[in-house]
Order: structure tokens, then C-alpha cells, then sequence
């Protein structure tokens, strides 16, 4: 009994949950008895503790199976094998028809149908996505606090909105992330109620929890589609094409809470501006509901739509009213920020207000909602007509891969794509049947064609609130260009990833008893070449072109390709064609070229016995993580190797590395902070042979400071604000606007360096987000890769900053050392410049022995 007393004594502090009434807005009052509160099934009420997305998951299955409002929908799963789900709210009878429903509404997309709808007549569609950011988790407490007023209120104004709406409800964007936010906060939690600032509860160590699995921004990726998450989001959402589409966040400060339309010029030019007049209609409904409870709210500074990448603005694209929601964020259960204390359950109830007034605007606007999306697609059809570009056209015989995944990205999008019906040469370029395909603009998705492969030069405003240019086949350095007349090259439809698969049409190499030649100008090359090497097989790479014969005839060969010599393996030639072919089998769909050859001699002047075919090793990798470290470049390179392209990396700490020796590659990002015990270490570990420390961005400070280089900055032209009025307000303007706000610029390669194999182009895009500039190294042809005259092919760059990259140092290479400006795999498709880092990281010893 004492004991009891203590506890419960000790706890009383702890127990900040909230009634659930405390969470509903006035006239949600009444609960069917027979569908439990979120308390009752998982133990604890809102605002006690946080929900892990385990038991969002039991909670959700359970009120799919009691009330006959909910359906449930799990459609995949994210890479921690947590399964994605999305509820479907609605009353009993429109449940029943929901398919009728869903093909009825997908003809608001159609000009030639949508005449005919009567949106009166007809339920909106309304898309609630919560907490794609982990840590940003009142969104995911709230999402059970309001799907279950959804399913089991009795109140006539909730049942009254469910006839006139279809809910989609994701109660997480980011389950990997939510998961692992509730696990740290929970486990540090004070039972006293601590809201010290400064305590371990709100200090969750990088890499937090806002990322996925792979320490991606899911919130980045909407456009993009790289991740399981967000294609099967945006799978259901193509399926649907909701009039409304609710983003909820948080966000650092304690001032009050943000909901769109945010700032009016720096929208996207692809967005109407009557997007932005409608999301501020709407926004007067969560002003009216948060007067009920005193929140405080700002609703058109600060956050933007530029990026069409965001959760908020892709909706955008396809005739949706995107709404963003940015709560105060607690970090914990109750946190005290400049005197005022930010609780989870405040918060919480902030994103369910939120949630029931774009609930009451979806359905008090559901005309005027509908009657936007359906002119929206009707005036698309009217533009795509009359673009001066009337279709999109890309492909590489060289890099199957690289067509597939924009492809893939396409078809995340439901965009149209085709097969080319015959040779065309535009701007220098060719493209021919089978290895090219086009895009044309006359389709529904209209809007999402252009933003994926536009060039962006001309900006409205000049402050962005995330990257200023995203071109994707600049990103994956697919060669495409842009076609005035469309028709006549339309040949049959692409239905599937299979019409890539060009291994499946190609012969395999047969035993040779002398060697083999592998072209490596795909991407995923390098899953090969890693399988041939750690399976014990001898490797070369010619560093200088050749011929030689195969397949009965003479063939050219680039530098970059591979040699397997049979006589020199310690493998039985049976054995050695076996491992190569399963290899080849394994990246069926990359379409790498092998060949098996006789003995003879090359046609040129380089025989297979030349010193130009150099041995490679495998790679051992390990990326350092720690205080300082960029966490998302490094999450992009771990999901480069071990998910892409099933290659093993080691993440490891600054501060305990373990046995160096085990590596010979290990990557730095950001600004590392190294004790001097372990920068002796790291410093003797480069000065073995065959060892190469590779610096992305900052992480060039590291180099310098072990020793290993001198690599000088340019430093001209920073800082320097013009102030036409010398107001603090300009200075503030200014500053904004002279960030290098991630821009896309094109550098010119040096085809003879290791760093270049593989790559067909002769310049290649590289994204810059940092002003660092190289100054000149002492040998420049230690610079492999320089930014042209003109660099700029898309995003804002200042006037100031115009000539500073020009023929700078975009990669720095030297003995050991591998030095890159900036991130080379950006949010995980570019894959142009990944393969420098690649080629860096495989082609390691070829590099120049020079000092920089």
C-alpha cells in the first residue's frame, strides 16, 4: 500500500494527459459506446505519453473493424517493414459505392466528362497525411484522436459532413520515423514533469527521427518518388485526386501556428494564383475554430510553394488546394521555450481543430472546391495545346537504368509514356527506337510533365524556402530534349518496367579460356563489378579506349570497360563464367554489355597485355557519422550502396571508429569533429597504399585539418550586401536572397580521368547548395571536373555570384584524397554525379598521386 502511494505520488506530474472531450471542438460531444476511445485500447490518454505507430496500427485495425465508417487500406510497407496505412472515412452507404464513387470523381479530370458533374451531387475529397517528419508526432496523436470522432461520433455535424465527404485519413507519413521518435522520447521521459529545455527528453541525438530509415526527408520526395513510402502514397492519391490535401507539421518556434496560403509570390508560376485565394478562404476556417481555444496563427510569412516536391504543393499540380500545417513543436510531453511551455496535448488538439475545419471547409467550399479542380484540368488540356513544347523525348543506349528510373518516377505520377516510332536527331542529339522514349504533353498530368523536366531561370520572387531548381533529367544526366510536334513520333505505349529489361533479349558469354570484356557504361555496373571482385575474381580497367574483337567483329571499347583474364584467376574457367553470368543475371535490367573473347590482337596500338589495364580491389566502405556530419548525405550514400545497389557499407562513429583497417574507402560530410587521438589514426590509415579519404562539401575543413591537404577557398564577393535603404527589414531581404539556393550547374569533364568512366556525356549537371569555391590546385588536371563559363542551367543565382564558379574546381583529386564541392546523390536521383563518387570510390588507385 505504501509502495502504491509513492508511485502514484511521484506520477501525478507525469499524468499531463487530457479527456478526450478536451480535444473536440464544440458540438463533437457524443460517442457511440460500442467503438472505443483511443484510451481504452491503448492504455493511456492523448497527451500522456506519445503513440508509436505500432499502436497506431493496432488502434486503426481496430476501428476498421467496429464502426461501418471505416475502411482500411495497407498498401505497402517502408523499409523497417512497417506497413503503411490509409483509412477511408465516409458514412456506411457511400462506403458501400466507393468504387463508383472514385471512377465518378476521377472524370473531374477528364474536360470531355466534367462538363456533366453536378459537384453538389457529389462527396469532396479530403486527404488528411499526418507527421511525415517522425519527430514532428502531434500529428500522428492527433490522427486517432480524430479518426475516431470520424467513426464514432453521433453528433449530426459530423454525420451530416461524412455524407458530403470521403476522408482519406494516413494517421503516418513516416512510420519509421514516428516509431522512432515516440521509442526515444518515451524512454527518456521525466515522471515528474520536467520541461527543462535542455533535459535528454527534448535532445534526440542525429540522426533524429524526421527522416526515414535511410535519413531521407520524405517531405522531399513527393516529386521525386524514390522511397516506398512515398509511391505508395502517391499511388492511392492518383487513384483519387483529392480537392483538398491536408499536410501536418511542426516547427521549431513557440509563437503560434502556421496554416497556408504562406507567401503569395514566391508560389510556383505552374500553380494559378486562384490556389492561393481559395487556400486563404479556407485558412479563415482555422482562424474561426482556433478562436474557440485562443491559438495564436500567422498564415502568409515565411513558408512557400516553390518546391513541388513538398506534400503541401504537388497536390497543387493536379488541381488540389495543398494546405500546410506547422504546429508549435513540444519535442517531448511539455517544454518550456523562451517562458512560454509548449505541451504535447496543446498541440495536439491544435492539429484536430485544424483537422475538423478543413473537414467544414471541404464541405461548405465542396462547389466552389470541385468547380476549381475541374476548370484546373480543363484549362491544362488548353495550355498543353498550345505549348510551343509539345512533348518530352529522352533515352541512352548506354545507360538502360537511367531511362528506367525516370520512367519509374513517371509512372509514380501517372504520366503517359512512350516508345519512339522512329529516329530523330534534335540539337545535336539522336535518338533512335528501342533506346528512346517520349513524353507528351496533352495529358492529364500536364502540369507534373513540366515540373519534372522545365529548366527554372526566371523566379518572381528570389527567397526560397527549399531549392530553387530540381530538373530531373539534368539530375540523372539522361540525354533529352524538348520536341515541337509530338504525334508523329508517338509509337506503342510503355507498360512496364519489363520493356527495359534488355538482358532478358541478350546472350549470355560463353566460357572463354582467355578473357572477358564488360562495358560499365550503366549505372548499376558497379553492383557487378563489386559481385566479381568479392567473389575472389582478378579485375582490370582499361584506362585509355581500345578495340578488339567480339562477337565476330571489331569492336570499340571506352575507358572504364573491364578485363577478366581466365589464365590469370585462381577460379577454374567454368567457374569464372558462372560467376559472371550470375552477376550479369542479377542486374538483368541494367543491360551491361559482356563479352567473351579469344586470344588475339587489338586492331589499335593497346593489346590486352598493356600496362592501360589496371587491377582494381574491391572496396571496403565506411562512412563516418558523429557530431557534425551531414546526416542527410550521409543517410543518401548508405541508401546508395546498401539499397540501390546491394553493396555493404559501414556507418561509423568519429569518436570510435574501431579498426581503420578494416576500410579502404571513408567518406566525411559536414564538419566532423575529430579528437586529435583519432585524427593521428586517420592521418596513418591515408598514408597506407591503396587508402582514400572522399570529402563532401564542408568536410573539405577535416582534410585540411588532418594534414592531408591544403585546399584553399575563393572567398571574393561573400557577405557583401547592397543596402539601398541601410534598413535592417532590407538586410534581412537581402540575406535571404543571396543564399545559393540549390541550384543546378554544368561542369566540364576530363574524359581522360578515372573519376569520368562510364559517363558518356562530356559536361556533366552537378546540384550546388553551398557558396564554396575551390581556388586552383596546383596541377589542374587534379581538378577533373570544372564548372563551365557559364554554368548556370537552372535555379536563382544572384548577379554577385555569376562569375565566381566559373572554370572553378567542381571535384578535387589527389593522392588518397578525394575532395567533392558539394552533395553528389541529393535527395537520392542524382544519379549523374553519383557516379563520380562512384567512380572515386572503385577507381580509387588510378587516381592522380599528387599533393593538393
Amino acid at each position: 500500500m505504501c509502495l502504491l502511494f509513492l508511485i502514484t505520488a511521484y506520477g501525478f506530474n507525469y499524468a499531463q494527459g487530457k479527456e478526450l472531450i478536451w480535444y473536440m471542438p464544440e458540438g463533437v460531444e457524443n460517442f457511440n459506446s460500442k467503438i472505443p476511445a483511443p484510451e481504452k485500447v491503448l492504455g493511456f490518454k492523448s497527451g500522456e505519453r506519445h503513440i508509436t505507430y505500432d499502436q497506431v496500427l493496432i488502434y486503426m485495425r481496430r476501428l476498421a473493424e467496429l464502426s461501418p465508417r471505416v475502411k482500411i487500406i495497407e498498401q505497402g510497407y517502408t523499409y523497417e517493414k512497417n506497413p503503411l496505412i490509409y483509412l477511408i472515412i465516409s458514412t456506411p452507404e457511400n462506403l458501400e459505392n466507393l468504387e463508383s464513387i472514385r471512377t465518378e470523381r476521377l472524370k473531374i479530370a477528364d474536360p470531355s466528362q466534367s462538363s456533366k458533374l453536378n459537384p453538389d451531387q457529389m462527396p469532396v475529397v479530403n486527404w488528411f497525411g499526418y507527421s511525415v517528419h517522425g519527430n514532428e508526432a502531434t500529428g500522428m496523436n492527433a490522427s486517432v484522436i480524430f479518426a475516431y470522432a470520424l467513426a464514432a461520433s453521433e453528433d449530426k455535424i459530423i454525420t451530416d459532413m461524412l455524407e458530403k465527404t470521403i476522408v482519406i485519413l494516413q494517421p503516418s507519413i513516416n512510420p519509421d520515423g514516428g516509431q522512432r521518435y515516440a521509442g526515444w522520447v518515451n524512454s527518456n521521459l521525466s515522471l515528474a514533469g520536467n520541461s527543462d529545455e535542455n533535459s535528454r527528453e527534448f535532445r534526440e541525438p542525429a540522426p533524429s527521427s524526421r527522416s526515414n530509415h535511410y535519413w531521407f526527408d520524405l517531405n522531399r520526395d513527393w516529386l521525386l518518388a524514390q522511397h516506398p513510402e512515398s509511391r505508395s502514397r502517391l499511388d492511392l492519391f492518383y487513384k483519387w485526386l483529392p480537392a483538398m490535401v491536408n499536410d501536418f507539421h511542426e516547427q521549431g518556434n513557440a509563437n503560434g501556428t502556421f496554416f497556408s496560403p504562406g507567401i503569395r509570390n514566391s508560389t510556383n508560376p505552374l500553380i494559378p494564383d486562384q490556389n492561393w485565394l481559395l487556400t486563404k478562404k479556407i485558412s479563415a476556417y482555422h482562424s474561426e475554430l482556433f478562436g474557440e481555444i485562443g491559438t495564436m496563427h500567422f498564415s502568409k510569412e515565411d513558408f512557400d510553394d516553390f518546391y513541388t516536391g513538398k506534400g503541401s504543393t504537388l497536390p497543387d499540380l493536379s488541381g488540389a488546394i495543398g494546405i500546410l500545417y506547422e504546429q508549435p513543436n513540444p519535442r517531448g510531453i511539455a517544454r518550456e521555450r523562451n517562458g512560454i511551455v509548449v505541451t504535447l496535448s496543446d498541440n495536439v488538439r491544435n492539429q484536430v481543430f485544424n483537422s475538423f475545419s478543413a473537414l467544414k471547409a471541404g464541405v461548405e467550399m465542396r462547389g466552389e472546391l470541385m468547380d476549381y479542380q475541374r476548370n484546373f484540368f480543363a484549362e491544362r488540356k488548353r495550355m498543353a495545346e498550345k505549348d510551343l513544347v509539345q512533348g518530352y523525348i529522352f533515352g541512352s543506349e548506354g545507360d538502360i537504368s537511367l531511362s528506367r528510373e525516370l520512367y519509374r518516377m513517371l509512372r509514380a505520377h501517372d504520366i503517359r509514356v512512350y516508345n519512339i516510332s522512329k529516329e530523330v536527331k534534335i540539337n545535336g542529339k539522336t535518338f533512335t527506337p528501342g533506346n528512346s522514349w517520349i513524353v507528351p504533353v496533352q495529358q492529364q498530368q500536364y502540369s507534373v510533365v513540366r515540373t519534372i523536366f522545365e529548366r527554372n531561370l526566371t523566379f518572381r520572387d528570389t527567397t526560397f524556402y527549399d531549392i530553387s531548381a530540381w530538373t530531373v533529367p539534368l539530375a540523372m544526366n539522361i540525354s533529352y530534349a524538348e520536341v515541337k510536334e509530338s504525334s508523329s513520333l508517338l509509337g506503342k505505349p510503355v507498360t512496364g518496367d519489363s520493356e527495359f529489361d534488355r538482358m532478358a533479349n541478350m546472350d549470355m558469354p560463353g566460357v572463354s579460356r582467355y578473357m572477358y570484356l564488360v562495358e560499365t557504361s550503366d549505372l548499376y555496373s558497379y553492383s557487378l563489378i563489386y559481385r566479381l571482385l568479392d567473389n575472389g575474381v582478378i579485375v582490370k580497367v582499361a584506362d585509355k579506349p581500345f578495340s578488339y574483337k567480339a562477337n565476330g567483329s571489331e569492336r570499340q571499347f571506352n575507358r572504364g570497360t573491364l578485363m577478366i583474364t581466365v589464365a590469370q584467376q585462381k577460379i577454374p574457367a567454368d567457374k569464372l563464367n558462372s560467376i559472371l553470368i550470375d552477376a550479369l543475371k542479377k542486374y538483368r535490367g541494367a543491360g551491361i554489355k559482356a563479352f567473351s573473347c579469344s586470344a588475339g590482337q587489338s586492331e589499335g596500338d593497346t593489346d590486352p597485355g598493356s600496362n592501360h589495364f589496371r587491377v582494381i580491389s574491391k572496396p571496403s566502405v565506411a562512412v563516418i557519422t558523429g557530431r557534425g556530419a551531414s546526416y542527410g548525405t550521409v543517410g543518401e550514400i548508405w541508401h546508395l550502396f546498401d539499397y540501390r545497389l546491394g553493396i555493404p557499407v559501414s556507418l561509423i562513429d568519429a569518436e570510435s571508429p574501431g579498426d581503420l583497417s578494416k576500410y579502404n574507402v571513408i567518406v566525411f560530410t559536414g564538419n566532423i569533429q575529430i579528437n586529435q587521438t583519432i585524427k593521428n589514426r586517420l592521418s596513418s590509415w591515408n598514408g597506407e597504399t591503396g587508402n582514400t579519404l572522399i570529402a563532401i562539401g564542408s568536410a573539405l575543413r577535416t582534410v585540411n585539418e588532418l594534414g592531408l591537404a591544403n585546399i584553399k577557398i575563393v572567398t571574393e564577393k561573400r557577405d557583401t550586401f547592397k543596402i539601398a535603404d541601410g534598413t535592417y527589414e532590407h538586410f534581412q531581404e537581402q540575406r535571404g536572397a543571396s543564399r545559393v539556393n540549390g541550384i543546378i550547374l554544368e561542369a566540364s569533364l576530363d574524359k581522360t580521368s578515372p573519376v569520368s568512366y562510364g559517363i558518356e556525356s562530356e559536361s556533366l549537371p552537378l546540384f550546388k547548395s553551398r557558396d564554396v569555391v575551390f581556388a586552383e590546385p596546383k596541377n589542374r588536371f587534379a581538378a577533373p571536373a570544372r564548372y563551365t563559363k557559364e554554368p548556370l542551367l537552372s535555379g536563382f543565382l544572384q548577379k554577385r555570384y555569376k562569375g565566381i564558379f566559373s572554370d572553378t574546381p567542381a571535384i578535387l583529386t589527389g593522392r588518397g584524397i578525394v575532395i567533392l564541392a558539394d552533395d553528389p546523390s541529393f535527395r537520392g536521383y542524382w544519379h549523374g554525379s553519383t557516379r563520380i563518387f562512384l567512380n572515386s570510390v572503385f577507381y580509387r588507385e588510378l587516381l592522380p598521386a599528387v599533393s593538393l
